[in-house]
């Protein structure tokens, strides 16, 4: 070894025993304790000497590596860990300066104050200042609580993480010290449990820092509600729903929607124009033909998207009056949950088209990346005019983005109002008391069902309520009626002498049917229906007649017509429109068939006629079937073909004349297809029956001679892309 490699060799052995502070001699755990508890006394202090070794490290990594025979990822992960040090010592010490101050970024004590001092009656806009100002404050403490318990467990985890790294630190320590030969790399391996170590100690003391602030922040946000809740339950108390009140919200409304509206113009102007650009001759660059439709395309999309806008800012005004009925008490029950449903529904809405708006965004920032990438330089570009339509496309491009972050606010205003709607329909919904629920019950449930439609005449509904009346009218009627002719038949009974008993009956007779006749047309005048809709009801009477007795002869005629025919014959294996059977009997009206579950279906036979009919044993009784099997792609095809030419073989129901045959039909994506063709009698058995039969034999010597049936599956196959690696070893 020259000189120069050993100066180089004893600059690397200080250096490390330098970045390990005297770690080549493996202190002692406690030790080691104590001094990383130290550190964290002066987390500034400590990042900026880490800070310093760190860059002694990167100055010779690739040294460090080939010295002890490490690979440069090593030294490398011995930096990461230094680099997340530094940073969680930076984090504690801004913490520490923050615990030192006042937090006023929710509400400051001034606010609340003013809030307080306030006296009813309260404008409406004021009670959406306060509502806002509590669902902030009633967030955020919510939002403390989570990262409490966040916090907690980080902290119980890095207890267990910090008894896994000192196990290692023990372990490493002994290796070290009974390993001569490896005792640097050894050294160096301690270094970097020293540094998880440092950040495991460093981490914790960074999630307890938080932990204090969370719990300060939570304490004072608790009391904050304490103080806002008697007000804002004052306020609504007192609300003074003016008009000047809706006016200015309105008008604000208004500022927005003509503002999305004259966009809207403006989009639908460019676009036209770009579509008369693209019909241009022009339209022959490779610019243009990227830009032209790129930008169509984006004009498209924003324009979808303030179209949206525009209709959830009128939703935000019915937010706004609908919020007068419901703290009025207008609202019934079921009105406040329709009124939560339809909320609920439009703020689902406000998030979808927030979304849409980060979707767009990216796709504006790819689209100028690929400007960027395929016509930054000017020298692609073949004109002077095509420098100034792409210097123009990414000023509209800048534009674009702006508007973009216009359209987040203006979501992000109509979200914080439906909340307060949700918010506000969730109490009244919980603080309604039981005569109220009782009430809801039967007005939503009883008096909706009286008010349900059951037909209507014309544009006359018939009401469940109208129909119930009217039957209640109708029953008075045949009780009045039957009033009448028990005074009809007392009256006649005291004058037996003078009228028969036939004619007593006769008129009682009389009596009842004029009184049912009249309570029924009282019934149908209570629901408006006109007696012509009784007109044809003696002439439908004889067509019916007329057309049952049509039926009958009809179906007799055909009977005749099967017979001399003799297409359909006893004994016949026939499909008869979507039924398959055997037919057992043919009469003059009907047609039996036997099915294969041994029952008997009954068909008229001008059903028969008009059916489509398959006789499959008209010319004889012999038809060709056929099955489909599939075996993997490994199987053994000769010895597959083989057991199926067996199993047809073997079958008696299987005909040896004509003879069967077996084909190699498809290679399918997943299996090789075969196809076998044989012939069966139907005067003996069922096809269906003998398919059964073969596909359970195929399946048995199948399974025995170990031949997979296999399932749909499709092969993927990932490529790596060497790039995509390089990108994930810069990330990390």
């Amino acid at each position: 070894m020259d000189f120069h490699k050993k100066g180089l060799y004893l600059l690397l052995i200080a250096l490390l025993f330098s970045l390990s502070g005297g770690m080549a001699q493996a202190a002692a755990l406690a030790d080691l304790r104590e001094e990383l508890v130290r550190y964290q006394t002066e987390p500034a202090a400590r990042a900026a000497q880490i800070a310093k070794d760190l860059r002694k490290v990167r100055d010779i990594e690739g040294g460090l590596a080939r010295q002890y025979d490490i690979p440069v990822s090593e030294v490398l992960n011995y930096e990461y860990e230094l680099e997340g040090i530094i940073n969680t010592y930076y984090s504690i010490y801004f913490l520490q300066k923050r615990t030192d101050a006042d937090s006023t970024f929710i509400l400051d004590d001034n606010r609340i104050k003013e809030l307080a001092a306030a006296k009813p009656p309260y404008p409406f806009v004021f009670y959406l200042d306060v509502i806002e100002d509590i669902d902030n404050c009633r967030q955020s403490f919510l939002d403390f609580q989570e990262s409490i318990a966040r916090y907690r467990d980080a902290l119980q985890n890095l207890s267990g993480r910090k008894n896994d790294i000192e196990r290692d630190y023990r372990l490493c320590r002994e290796k070290s010290s009974l390993s001569t030969e490896n005792r640097l790399k050894y050294n160096f391996e301690l270094l970097i449990i020293k540094a998880k170590l440092e950040h495991c100690y460093a981490d914790y003391t960074f999630y307890e820092t938080n932990l204090k602030i969370a719990m300060q922040e939570s304490s004072e946000l608790k009391e904050k509600l304490d103080t806002l809740e008697p007000i804002i339950r004052n306020v609504r108390a007192n609300i003074d729903f003016s008009a000047d009140d809706f006016a200015f919200l309105d008008a604000t409304v208004n500022a927005k929607v003509r503002l999305l509206e004259n966009t809207v113009v403006m989009l639908n102007d460019k676009f036209n124009s770009l579509g008369a650009a693209r019909r241009s001759t022009e339209y022959q660059t490779d610019f243009t033909k990227y830009w032209i439709p790129t930008e169509q395309n984006l004009v498209e999309d924003e324009t979808l998207l303030v179209l949206d806008l525009v209709e959830l800012w009128s939703a935000t005004r019915l937010t706004w009056r609908s919020m007068d009925d419901l703290l009025s008490g207008k609202f019934t029950l079921k009105q406040r949950r329709e009124l939560q449903a339809r909320t609920k529904a439009i703020f689902e809405q406000c998030r979808v088209d927030l979304k849409v708006v980060n979707d767009d965004l990216q796709s504006l920032r790819r689209v100028n990346q690929e400007v960027s990438r395929r016509f930054g330089d000017d020298s692609w570009l073949k004109t002077k005019d095509e420098i100034a339509m792409r210097d123009e496309f990414r000023m509209n491009i800048d534009a674009r983005k702006n508007r973009y972050l216009s359209y987040i606010v203006m979501l992000g205003e109509m979200s914080g109002q439906f909340e307060i709607l949700i918010a506000e329909t969730d109490r009244l919904i919980g603080e309604a008391n039981a005569d109220d629920r009782i009430e809801s019950i039967w007005r939503d449930n009883i008096g909706g069902l009286l008010d349900t439609e059951v037909w209507s005449i014309d544009d006359y509904p018939i009401t469940a309520k109208k129909l119930s009346l009217a039957m209640v009218i109708f029953l008075f009627g045949l009780m009045v009626t039957h009033y009448a002719v028990v005074l009809t038949r007392r009256h006649f009974e005291k004058r037996a002498e003078h009228v028969s008993r036939h004619s007593s009956l006769l008129i009682q007779n009389f009596v009842f049917y004029l009184g049912l006749i009249v309570s029924f047309l009282i019934t149908l005048w209570m629901l408006h229906i006109p007696l012509t809709a009784f007109a044809f009801m003696g002439g439908a009477a004889a067509i019916a007649i007329g057309l049952g007795t049509q039926k009958i002869m009809g179906d007799t005629l055909s009977g005749i017509l099967l017979l001399f025919q003799k297409k359909l014959r006893i004994g016949d294996e026939v499909i008869i429109g979507n039924t398959h059977g055997i037919v057992s009997e043919i009469t003059l009206q009907n047609t039996v068939l036997v099915c294969q579950q041994s029952r008997h279906l009954i068909i008229p036979n001008s059903k028969v006629l008009d059916s489509p009919v398959l006789n499959l044993t008209l010319n004889n009784s012999l038809s060709r079937t056929e099955i489909n099997i599939s075996i993997a792609y490994d199987s053994d095809v000769s010895l597959a073909m083989g057991l199926i030419r067996t199993v047809l073989s073997e079958n008696p129901n299987v005909l040896k004349t004509p003879p069967f045959r077996i084909i190699l039909s498809e290679f399918e994506d997943s299996a090789i297809k075969f196809t076998a063709f044989f012939f069966v009698d139907l005067s003996k058995v069922f096809e269906s029956n003998v398919q059964s039969a073969v596909r359970m034999s195929i399946l048995d010597v199948f399974r025995e001679h170990n031949i997979e049936i296999p399932f749909p599956q499709t092969e993927v196959k990932i490529k790596d892309d060497d790039r995509s690696d390089a990108r994930n070893k810069d990330g990390k």
